[in-house]
């Protein structure tokens, strides 16, 4: 596949991306449901395919976006991916190539990581970002939401981004 193709395609992902959170966002939240973190994903799977420096800061970028296109604190989702992208990349060598349990342990490891990071800057700032009120409601509808997307999700993202290497691949580069 030519450069210009693999530019074209990763734009429209990321059009895609844009559209499908907001509009995912837009009607989940009026019926009270918190929606899968697209952009999150996202993250996650520039860490399965970058090395970890660039992985990290990919996922920065990625989150930085969100920042800029929703309405919170600037940087809050950019720490938050960069946080969940730092745990995968910590566990992306004890994870299998494929299957239901590598898909779990993905989503479910950048998920951690990106409360993780919420928490420490709710502490920090003395703010009101991370309540018990949304540990208990928001946080399990996006995990429970983001897994149920992330097998669909993840053939986009292949689509868009590219294959994720192989296990060998990975050992080579």
């Amino acid at each position: 596949m030519s450069l210009a193709s693999r530019i074209i395609r990763a734009l429209v992902y990321f059009l895609l991306l844009i559209g499908l959170q907001g509009a995912l966002s837009s009607l989940l939240t009026q019926a009270g449901i918190t929606p899968p973190d697209l952009f999150l994903l996202t993250g996650v799977a520039l860490a399965l395919r970058l090395r970890a420096l660039p992985a990290l800061l990919a996922g920065y970028g990625v989150g930085l976006l969100q920042d800029v296109l929703g309405h919170g604190l600037l940087g809050l989702h950019a720490a938050g991916v960069a946080a969940g992208v730092l745990v995968l990349v910590g566990l992306r060598r004890f994870i299998t190539d494929s299957g239901v349990f590598q898909s779990i342990l993905t989503v479910l490891s950048g998920i951690l990581g990106q409360w993780a990071a919420f928490l420490i800057l709710t502490y920090w700032l003395r703010g009101g970002l991370v309540s018990v009120d949304s540990l208990i409601h928001v946080l399990p509808w996006e995990a429970g939401l983001s897994l149920l997307v992330y097998p669909l999700w993840s053939r986009i993202m292949t689509w868009g981004l590219g294959p994720r290497p192989s296990a060998e691949e990975e050992m080579n580069v």
